[in-house]
């Protein structure tokens, strides 16, 4: 080739380079390969080289589409600018889609689609997946990359997330659930099905009722799920077993409510009626069970006495009366206690109550005696004396007590209200004692007189040992070198305190004559306070004028009279 002509061709060369350049500023990405080339520009570009949105368009048709019906952010207004997120000319393996603040600060509410609940912090990939595109052949057909495309999702939960009813259901997913969690199910309401849930089944966990299936189908390894449609539910024993084994029938509702299966408001069985024997007072409230042993037939118990099923507690003690001993003639079935043998019937036995019996309980003489299994209430006594029942709190007069008992001195109307004669004793009560409680002698041992036993026997007759000296021992005797008090029946009677029997000219040193006569004791006998004690004083006094009056003052009271 001659130089010239080299030349030549070398400068063509360098010129087409330059103007390649000029023309297309980089390499399309590998997407856009095949536009590559001077020829292929007006294939993006318009005549005024900016970029044509409808231009991308008329190859992006799925895109184009979705625009069409206002779908997915490309419909904004603020996205219809396709240089404004896509760039060229970045060569090969430049990523096409740019997000201006970072893919993982999206704001995903653009695209019609915002990410609640469990959603919101899921990565992009988790979602945008091959797996997940409704229909990838369309966008093959666009000749788009599923692995990289945002493109082909649906709405539907069902498009990512395994039917877990396995479509026993047509409702959609979030008509139940939310997008916060499975569970629960905030959007269910059971009340809404054809069973509504009532009592204990208001809390039965659903698995309770509904059994856990599994799916045969090969394509999930979660094969198992609950079985929610077409359960059956006409009758109880759909679900629970008849512990009756169908003696009643299939309307457990009849006996049972769904509050409870023991019967705790027992309005749904009437005993009276489906059965012979009504239940009346404390039966009502009784549990089956205590009745109907577990693992005992229903049917067959025998009722017509109550020793059918009560043990005699009375250990055969009224067998020997008329009806033998029937629960019946005593108590009803509203309660053991009290029992409703009456006074009437009381008299007619060989112990009449009278007096204060009338009002004591029955409690009070039929006690309880024996222990354990031989514990039963006492109604047989050895004897109908009053020891029968009470201790005698008079251990010091055992004789007269045996001959007549109690009635000697007491009556069966109080036992305070006594009868005795004293005068039979050795010690007849005159005057003041007559009126004094027996308590008042007879309980002088006793510390607590409302609780202690009397004494009777033994007892002093002399008045110095039941009542105080209130003279202070001024009368004191010597006798044999000793002293002794003077007894009180030489000056006082029982019948008054007061000194009736005392004769001043006999028992005293001075004799009371003239003026003296008439002149009130305790003028002469002061009262007087001693080692914190107040008596009157009787000896030693002085008997010499002057000791009781003054000279002058008589003279002046002379005068002062005339």
């Amino acid at each position: 080739m001659p130089k010239t002509y080299r030349y030549g061709a070398l400068l063509i060369f360098f010129l087409f380079a330059r103007v390649q350049a000029q023309l297309s500023p980089g390499e399309l990405a590998k997407s856009h390969a095949m536009l590559e080339g001077v020829k292929n520009c007006n294939a993006c570009h318009a005549a005024d080289r900016g970029i044509s949105a409808d231009k991308c368009l008329a190859c992006h048709t799925v895109l184009g589409a979705r625009i069409q019906k206002g779908e997915g952010i490309h419909s904004r207004p603020a996205f219809r600018e396709c240089q404004s997120c896509h760039v060229e000319h970045q060569g090969r393996d430049f990523q096409l889609v740019w997000f201006k603040e970072g893919q993982e600060k999206f704001d995903h509410a653009l695209t019609g689609y915002p990410l609640e609940g469990k959603h919101s912090v899921l990565k992009c990939q988790s979602c945008h997946q091959p797996r997940f595109i409704g229909d990838q052949k369309k966008l093959l057909d666009q000749k788009k990359d599923p692995q990289k495309t945002f493109l082909g999702l649906e709405l539907n939960c069902a498009s990512c997330h395994l039917d877990e009813h396995r479509g026993q259901f047509a409702a959609a997913c979030l008509s139940c659930h939310t997008m916060a969690g499975w569970r629960p199910a905030p959007g269910f309401d059971h009340d809404k099905t054809k069973f509504v849930l009532t009592g204990k089944h208001s809390t039965t966990p659903c698995a309770k009722c509904h059994a856990t299936k599994t799916d045969p189908s090969p394509k999930t390894e979660d094969r198992e799920f609950l079985h929610f449609a077409n359960v059956p539910y006409q009758f109880c024993t759909d679900c629970h077993q008849d512990p009756h084994r169908k003696r009643f029938g299939n309307s457990c509702e009849r006996c049972h409510g769904t509050q409870s299966w023991r019967l705790a408001d027992r309005t749904a069985f009437d005993h009276g009626r489906q059965t012979r024997y009504p239940l009346l007072g404390k039966h009502t409230v009784l549990a089956c069970e205590a009745c109907h042993k577990p693992g005992k037939p229903y049917a067959g118990l025998r009722f017509e006495k109550c020793m059918d099923c009560h043990s005699d507690y009375h250990r055969g003690d009224f067998a020997r009366r008329p009806l033998r001993g029937t629960c019946e003639e005593c108590h009803t079935a509203e309660g053991f206690s009290p029992a409703r043998f009456t006074l009437a019937q009381h008299q007619k036995t060989d112990y009449p109550l009278m007096g204060a019996h009338l009002a004591v309980p029955c409690v009070s003489c039929h006690t309880s005696v024996g222990t354990g299994a031989e514990k039963r209430v006492r109604f047989t006594f050895a004897s109908n004396r009053c020891s029968g029942c009470h201790a005698n709190p008079h251990g010091t007069i055992k004789k007269a007590f045996a001959e007549k008992g109690c009635e000697l001195c007491h009556s069966v109307e109080s036992w305070r209200q006594v009868k005795f004669d004293h005068a039979r004793t050795d010690y007849p009560l005159v005057g003041r004692h007559a009126d004094a409680a027996c308590r008042a002698c007879h309980g002088k041992a006793a510390s607590n007189l409302q609780t202690a036993h009397l004494t009777f026997t033994e007892l002093s007759q002399r008045c110095s040992d039941c009542h105080s000296d209130v003279h202070r021992a001024q009368f004191r005797l010597a006798s044999g070198g000793r002293s002794t008090v003077m007894p009180c029946e030489r000056c006082h009677t029982p019948v008054s305190w007061l000194a009736e029997k005392f004769d001043h000219n006999t028992q005293a040193a001075f004799k009371l004559e003239g003026a003296h006569l008439s002149v009130p004791c305790q003028d002469c006998h002061k009262l007087v306070l001693e080692n914190n004690v107040r008596f009157v004083r009787y000896k030693p006094l002085s008997s010499t004028c002057k000791s009781c009056h003054d000279e002058k003052k008589e003279k002046d009271l002379r005068k002062k009279k005339g």
